[in-house]
This record gives structure tokens, sequence and C-alpha cells, in this order.
């Protein structure tokens, strides 16, 4: 459905500004005549391409502070439109304020917040729009929105561990890089023509290297335009379904790589479907949703199986070993939790295990690729310096027996 901006004055002649879907102009006055204001001007907002969805996101840290604002008013009595109405005159976001100043507009109207939310699928997840429905008719919306706070600050820890956990080899890379840069533009070029001022006879590892940062220097910009370009059309690529279940199947297949996706997508799955199971979501549709919550595609698909086996009446941990992607220990402890009838107080505490398995993977994988960086930094100052100073020494040495 078409998206619209809108200028418009309320009874008292205060010039209103908002955004509502409409399936055209008339349709437009139409709502905006049923909420007592009278359409000055409106704008037909294009759809975001497929290049720039970022635009269209909002940071999980602020749809976590989203969730416990709006738990914290509804559960202390206010009207749902009056608590979407403050948070969104208090919010310093500006998509999060376009969305709430329509969802505001549309409650008036008695359209349902998830339904409001339902048509922002690029900024919120399939998942927190499913819960608000589920706390909406259960009447349990404060208390869904509390697990839904929850779940999003777990989630963004663990992304913010993931990234600091890769900010040092980042770091190491990029320092590679420069000192590569430095020699090439700056260092190798004045001891080049030091040797030749002296018609020096130059050993193979010195003309190598004076090779290479000739190269590196007279082609410098195209060296960085192409690689400007190879990541572009990395992240281009990546949108392609085939190539991104590439991707993410060896994302769970290289060993390096294996523990920490296999552990981020068990805590997530743990977490997500405790969630959902103590809001009273059937368990085949709450593995259907989880299913497509595990930020792996590959991991995703073969969910497929799991979710058709749950739905033949199989157990949820015989059919999660089907697939045989995630760990024993999670399997089993479902089973413990399946025959004691405990299966979310099971998760919880599994949940709260791979919390931490994942902080200790990254540090395992951080600390095997750390030493690698810091000796491909070595290499380059060491090859670098054995260019420049076995010459010098065979000039010195030269000079001194007077050859």
């Amino acid at each position: 459905m078409p998206k619209f901006k809108f200028k418009a004055k309320d009874i008292n002649n205060k010039v209103i500004k908002g955004v509502f879907f409409a399936k055209d102009e008339n349709d437009l006055r139409a709502i905006v005549d049923n909420l007592d204001y009278y359409l000055i001007s409106y704008k037909k907002v294009a759809e975001s391409s497929q290049l720039f969805t970022f635009l269209e996101k909002i940071k999980i840290s602020e749809i976590a502070i989203f969730c416990r604002q709006l738990s914290i008013m509804v559960s202390s009595g206010l009207e749902i439109s009056t608590a979407i109405e403050i948070l969104k005159d208090t919010t310093k976001t500006p998509k999060l304020k376009e969305i709430l100043e329509t969802a505001h507009h549309e409650l008036l109207q008695g359209i349902p917040l998830s339904e409001s939310f339902k048509k922002y699928p690029k900024t919120f997840p399939v998942f927190f729009i499913n819960m608000i429905k589920i706390g909406e008719v259960s009447g349990k919306l404060p208390i869904v929105l509390n697990r839904l706070a929850d779940y999003y600050e777990k989630d963004d820890k663990i992304k913010r561990k993931v990234k600091s956990a890769f900010a040092y080899p980042i770091f190491l890379l990029g320092l590679a890089f420069v000192v590569l840069c430095i020699m090439a533009l700056y260092v190798m070029p004045i001891f080049k023509d030091v040797f030749e001022s002296l018609n020096a006879k130059l050993p193979q590892i010195t003309q190598t290297v004076i090779n290479v940062t000739d190269f590196i220097r007279e082609n410098f910009l195209t060296i960085i335009i192409t690689i400007l370009c190879l990541v572009i059309a990395f992240f281009v690529l990546r949108r392609n379904k085939s190539i991104k279940r590439g991707i993410d199947k060896l994302k769970v297949s290289v060993p390096p790589l294996k523990d920490v996706n296999l552990t981020l997508a068990t805590s997530r799955f743990a977490s997500g479907f405790c969630i959902l199971l103590s809001s009273s979501m059937p368990v085949i549709d709450s593995m259907e949703t989880m299913r497509h919550l595990l930020g792996n595609t590959y991991i995703e698909e073969q969910m497929e199986v799991t979710v058709s086996e749950v739905n033949r009446g199989q157990g949820i941990a015989k059919s999660l070993e089907t697939i045989n992607i995630f760990p024993p220990m999670l399997c089993e402890m479902i089973t413990v939790g399946e025959q004691t009838g405990n299966l979310e107080e099971v998760l919880n505490r599994v949940t709260e295990y791979y919390e931490n398995q994942v902080e200790y993977s990254m540090k395992k994988l951080t600390a095997s690729i750390e030493p690698v960086m810091i000796m491909v930094i070595g290499l380059i100052v060491v090859v670098c310096l054995l260019a420049v100073f076995i010459p010098m020494l065979e000039i010195t040495s030269s000079i001194d027996t007077g050859v």
C-alpha cells in the first residue's frame, strides 16, 4: 500500500504532520477527515530500494528501550494511544518518531498497534510484530513487551560482544595495510634512489620489494578503488539468496567460525523459543517463527525439516536432532524439559549457559586470529628491513675493502 507524508490542521488551527498508508489520495483524505483534521498538503513517499534498506532500520537497542518504556506506561494504566503519543514526542530517532506518529493516528481509528507496525517489514522484525499481536490478543501486552525488552537487550549485548571481539583483529589488519602503504609510498622510494645513485647490485629480495612497492605506488588509486568496488560488490551480492546461503553455510562449516556461529544460533533459538512458549504461542507456530530469527539462511532452511517433524507429532528434541546442527546438550535439555513439563524453565537456563558460551567462543576465535595478524605485520616489517639492510651492508663492506 502506498505511503503518504501529509500536513493538516486540527480544529484549533494547529499544524499536524505525519505519515499514512492509503490506497490513493482520496483514501488519504478520508482518513484525515475521520480524525477531524483538514488536509493541507501531501506527498507520496517512494519505497526504499533494496540497496538502501539500512535507512529503514532501527537499532536493536532502540527497540529494546521502546519495549521497556511502553511496557511501563501500559502497566501503569495509560491508554496505548496515549503511551505511543508520549513516546513519539520523546524519541530522538527520526524513523521511529515517524512510525509512532502514524501508529498513533491509526490507533485513534481503531487499528491495532501490530497492524501499524506490520507495514514496516524493513524496520521491525517479524518476531517483534508477532509478539505484539500475541500481547494484544491475549490481553497481556505489558508482560509481552517486558519479555521482548529482555530478549532484545540480550541480543544487543551478544552483538556488542561479537563486534568488540572482532575490533582488535580488524585494527591489526588495518595496521598491516597502513604499514605496507607507508613502506610503498615513502620509505622504499628513498632507498631506491640511494641504491640507484650508488649503482649498487641489488639482491633478489630487495629487487622484489622495490618492484612490489613501485607497483603499489604507481597504481595506488586503482588499488583503493578496486578494494572499495570489491567490498561494495560483496555486500550487493550477499543479497542474492543462493550466494547468501553459500556464505551462511561456510559460517557453520569452517572450523574457526563454526563454533561462534552455531553458539550464536543456539543462544538465539533458546531465548526466542522460551519467550514464544511463555506467551502461549503453540509449539509449531513458535518453531516456525524461530526458523526465521536465527540469522543464518542455511540453518533456517534446515529448520524446515524440524518444523515438519514437529508437525507430524515428533518431539521437539528429536526433531532438532534430525538436522544435526544444534549442540547435543540443547537437545538433551529440551528432552528433560519435555518429559518434566518444565520446558520454559529449562530453556531459560540453557539461554544463560549459551550466552556465556558465546563470549567464550569469541575469545577463542580472536585468540587464534590475533597471532596470525601479528605475524603478518611482523613479516611485512622484517622483509622490508631485510630488503633495505642487506644491500646497505654489502655497500658498506665494499667501501671498507676498497672494492
